[in-house]
């Protein structure tokens, strides 16, 4: 995760005095690719081939806040086609200092986060993380399991003394480290 550059605000408070609101990675989505076509930017840089197919239905779905599936064969472009929707992410993004799965300062959902907050109201120490460490990828393969992907119980946190009720002894999968929990 990287840590707050000179300029960039340090805590909430000051994050919160810039401006800076909250917004869903669906919403993020939305203005920045609303932004670039705007702009008359390619809106999605090194796709070829599928400019009046695939991507005039991706903007459109992207616009109305969708979710999506891509389903095809192999060597179709879907993964080239997300690793570019990730360059549809804010190049970098507040998150909670020291959080393993990047809470937004304005909205934490881990237990640990939540009670920073509580604590530390506009102290809140605030990092920064770029779009690169929001993007992950996941072979699937035979051993991949729920837990790879959402998280699963620390062995060596129930070890410590924590009970398998305790939210704090999840093992935070890909999904939540790089989707905000």
């Amino acid at each position: 995760m990287s840590l707050t550059e000179p300029g960039r605000p340090a805590t909430l408070g000051e994050l919160r005095s810039t401006g800076h609101v909250h917004r869903s990675v669906k919403s993020e989505i939305r203005e920045n690719l609303l932004a670039r076509l705007r702009a008359g930017e390619d809106a999605f840089p090194g796709m070829v081939g599928f400019e009046d197919s695939v991507l005039p239905e991706l903007e459109t779905a992207l616009l109305a806040g969708h979710d999506l599936v891509l389903l095809g064969e192999r060597g179709q472009g879907k993964t080239r086609l997300m690793r570019t929707l990730a360059g549809l992410l804010d190049e970098w993004s507040p998150v909670v200092e020291g959080c393993e799965i990047g809470d937004d300062p304005h909205a934490p959902s881990c237990v640990r986060c939540r009670r920073l907050a509580a604590e530390l109201g506009d102290d809140l120490p605030v990092a920064w993380r770029h779009r690169s460490e929001r993007y992950t990828e996941k072979l699937a393969t035979p051993d991949t399991g729920v837990g790879d992907l959402v998280g699963d119980v620390d062995p060596v946190k129930v070890a410590q003394g924590r009970t398998l009720g305790d939210p704090e002894t999840v093992h935070y999968g890909l999904v939540p480290r790089s989707n905000r929990g």
